[in-house]
């Protein structure tokens, strides 16, 4: 009887130490791992916080026609101590009109941390943190996310959003000629100036965003493809027409599927 006493005495000991190591077995891992976790603001993101980023991120045009279009993602938005933190996605485009048509004068696509002062429950202030480059890009967008894995994919993301994301930019493009009164850019496809005769129209390019059609002179189109294995790249100029808008922007193309 003393014996299974003593028997029972033990059992109990260990198995408190075992819950006791695996208390603190949890406790470290959840330790390594606690700045994944952030108050994060319950917001839908959005269109108040989307503009107001992209009014703090917007381009002055770099030509005197030019007009940027900025376009923002938000993929998080929490407090930290007297701030309020947005992490976003910024796409930036430039286009130039020219005789009812534009030409892409410039692009990028990057992450961004933005560091408001909340003031009366307003955002003002920001301070705008980019990410660095090359080999410390990766390291440096971790610590924008505060190693949380979510965020940091969605940031990285940005990195090859470009055809996911031109129907929104020429969209808004739309918007600013609408705005401005800017006659004479938006067509059908068979009334573009220039491109009414002896044109190719291309559908479904591989390489160019979906619902935007490639239109061609029919001889700048012959003369590269009788160059295919004579070059390096073969390529033809030509316009990128977008159906939902009728906006024309100059492109040049090197597929070949006619």
């Amino acid at each position: 009887m003393i014996y299974k006493r003593k028997h029972n005495k033990y059992m109990i000991r260990n198995r408190i130490l075992i819950v006791y190591l695996l208390f603190i077995s949890i406790s470290i891992l959840t330790g390594c791992c606690i700045n994944q976790t952030v108050n994060e603001t319950e917001l839908t993101y959005g269109d108040d916080l989307i503009n107001l980023v992209e009014e703090t991120m917007k381009q002055e045009p770099r030509e005197e026609n030019e007009i940027q279009i900025t376009k923002a993602e938000i993929v998080a938005s929490f407090e930290d101590e007297t701030k309020q933190i947005v992490l976003a996605n910024i796409y930036q485009m430039g286009f130039i009109p020219e005789e009812g048509r534009f030409i892409s004068s410039s692009g990028a696509m990057f992450p961004v941390e933005i560091q408001y002062e909340i003031d009366d429950k307003k955002l003002v202030n920001p301070l705008v943190i980019y990410p660095l480059d090359g080999s410390e890009f990766s390291s440096s967008l971790k610590k924008m996310s505060r190693n949380n894995i979510k965020w940091y994919k969605q940031l990285m993301e940005s990195q090859n959003s470009y055809h996911r994301i031109y129907n929104d930019m020429i969209q808004k493009l739309k918007k600013e000629i609408v705005e401005n009164n800017l006659d004479g850019y938006i067509h059908t496809k068979d009334e573009i100036p220039n491109y009414t005769e002896d044109v190719i129209f291309l559908e479904e390019l591989k390489n160019e965003p979906k619902s935007n059609i490639g239109i061609v002179k029919e001889e700048a189109y012959f003369r590269a493809k009788n160059q295919i294995g004579k070059v390096n790249w073969p390529h033809y100029e030509g316009i990128l027409f977008n159906e939902a808008t009728g906006i024309v922007v100059e492109s040049i193309f090197d597929e070949f599927p006619k």
